[in-house]
């Protein structure tokens, strides 16, 4: 070949380059969501500002993390009554997001052969009990982490109300398994209930003969140098915890007292910063490394994120500790945590690298939604998605606003009676016999249904019971138990008022 064809077989290959290169970026799809730039970071402080503002969330803290880095890391508002700022260091309780670290630590248990996905809770856990003593041989621990064992959301939730400090809290709570009756055979369908993770925490001790504590401080939170993340209040405490804000009548009040359930830790008593969280995330979205440090294989981490089991009435699944979803057609792994006090929530978006984080300080299950979706909100405007109002649903407003309006009733009610009975002292309005009996046997029992409902059926409608119901909605639950009990006294104090009325019509004093 001359010089010259040399030249021109050059100037070919450029040419071809150069097109290739035109054709590649005009077929180019179109990613399904906006790239995640500072200018994202930007809007999305700016929506948490104002939304904070219109639903009275006294603190929060965002963080996101792209490949595995994070990208951008904010507090925001108060962790106090004092006014003490939240930084991205500030600890908060998380909620039921700790179930991806129970998830988690069983995995690794398994790659390192000391636990068999498949293998009976009994292999385990000897004298682990359900009410039906031949279902206790066949719950497994794929189940637990499916929430398929049977096990009934109530008990979970009942269980958090347990102040157990002792370090048998979690076996104490297993152990009183014994007595629940399941609401399906093991594997027949999803249940979401905290003890199915509990009894996951109470294996996890028994196979490393470690409390849980202390293998997820090792295990988890050391490699991935979660320095702000604990599993003790009192430890959290002294490392400026954000203090939790309980709903009054819709006024946000610190609660600095309320109670941590040691016995629940392995189902969502963990506590953690944003940035903290940051590092977590990091791991999940890049096949359990962070920063070089390997907390589980690849095939692990997928076996986690899978969608095991659809979740009964949505079109989501449940994983091992996640669920699976879909914003529009991106895919979206994620889990929230809710107690009293906190609401957090944490996503993954594998397809395009992306992961956020966000906790709050204020948790309301009863005029709480739009409060509970500002996490996913934010990741909409992120991913460039139209964001999807939320209200709370109606028949909690209805409940609601029911059960505030029974004080009144109550009220109008002895008002009433108080007119009726100085009306017939005075002999002005005499009541006939039959008028006797309809003032007596009719609101006796009016008042004995308004306490049935407020005491025994309310708390049955939520799963939960009368102190659970109290520690996770105060103002209305108190509302309900002192009407409840109100109308209880009330019934009876009526009644007898007017058996004392004589056939003479005169009342007797």
């Amino acid at each position: 070949m001359n010089q010259y064809e040399a030249a021109w077989l050059r100037k070919i290959i450029f040419v071809t380059m150069a097109l290739l290169a035109v054709v590649s970026s005009v077929a180019k799809v179109t990613p399904a969501f906006a790239q995640v730039t500072p200018a994202n970071f930007d809007e999305a402080d700016a929506f948490i500002t104002a939304k904070m503002e219109e639903l009275g969330i006294p603190g929060a803290a965002l963080v996101i993390v792209e490949g595995d880095q994070i990208v951008h890391l904010k507090g925001f508002g108060v962790t106090d009554a004092d006014g003490r700022p939240v930084t991205p260091q500030t600890p908060f309780f998380t909620g039921s997001t700790g179930k991806s670290f129970t998830a988690l630590a069983i995995m690794q248990l398994v790659e390192a052969g000391k636990v068999d996905l498949d293998a009976p809770v009994q292999t385990y856990l000897p004298w682990f009990r359900v009410a039906d003593v031949e279902s206790s041989k066949l719950i497994t621990i794929r189940q637990l982490l499916n929430q398929t064992s049977g096990l009934p959301v109530s008990i979970g939730r009942e269980q958090l109300a347990n102040t157990d400090l002792s370090d048998s809290a979690i076996e104490n709570n297993v152990r009183a398994l014994a007595e629940i009756e399941l609401i399906a055979l093991p594997g027949e369908r999803y249940e979401y209930s905290n003890a199915n993770y509990v009894t996951l925490g109470m294996i996890i001790q028994a196979v490393t003969g470690q409390s849980y504590e202390i293998y997820i401080r090792e295990q988890i939170f050391e490699p991935l140098e979660m320095q702000n993340s604990f599993t003790s209040k009192t430890d959290a405490q002294q490392h400026g915890l954000a203090i939790g804000y309980q709903k009054w009548f819709g006024i946000p009040i610190a609660s600095p007292n309320l109670p941590f359930s040691r016995s629940s830790l392995p189902a969502g008593q963990l506590i953690m910063s944003a940035e903290d969280f940051g590092h977590y995330l990091i791991a999940q979205l890049n096949d359990g490394n962070y920063q070089g440090v390997s907390i589980l294989s690849p095939a692990g981490i997928a076996a986690l994120h899978n969608p095991d089991v659809p979740m009964t009435g949505s079109t989501d699944y449940y994983g091992m500790g996640w669920e699976v979803q879909h914003f529009q057609d991106v895919e979206v792994v994620r889990h929230n945590g809710e107690v009293p006090g906190y609401t957090t929530d944490m996503f993954l978006v594998p397809e395009e690298d992306v992961a956020i984080a966000m906790v709050m300080n204020t948790y309301s299950p009863m005029l709480g939604i739009r409060v509970a979706r500002l996490p996913s909100s934010v990741l909409r405007k992120l991913l460039g998605q139209e964001i999807i109002p939320g209200n709370e649903f109606l028949y909690m407003r209805i409940v609601y606003a029911l059960v505030m309006l029974i004080p009144i009733l109550h009220m109008i009610a002895v008002l009433t009676t108080t007119r009726h009975i100085r009306s017939w002292r005075k002999g002005t309005q005499l009541p006939m016999r039959g008028q006797i009996a309809r003032y007596i046997a009719l609101p006796l029992v009016w008042n004995a249904v308004i306490a049935y409902v407020l005491l025994v059926t309310l708390p049955s409608t939520f799963g939960v019971n009368i102190p659970t119901m109290i520690l996770f909605q105060p103002d209305v639950s108190w509302v309900a138990v002192i009407s409840g009990i109100f109308a209880i006294v009330w019934g009876l104090l009526r009644t007898s008022l007017f058996m004392r009325i004589q056939p003479d019509n005169k009342l007797q004093f």
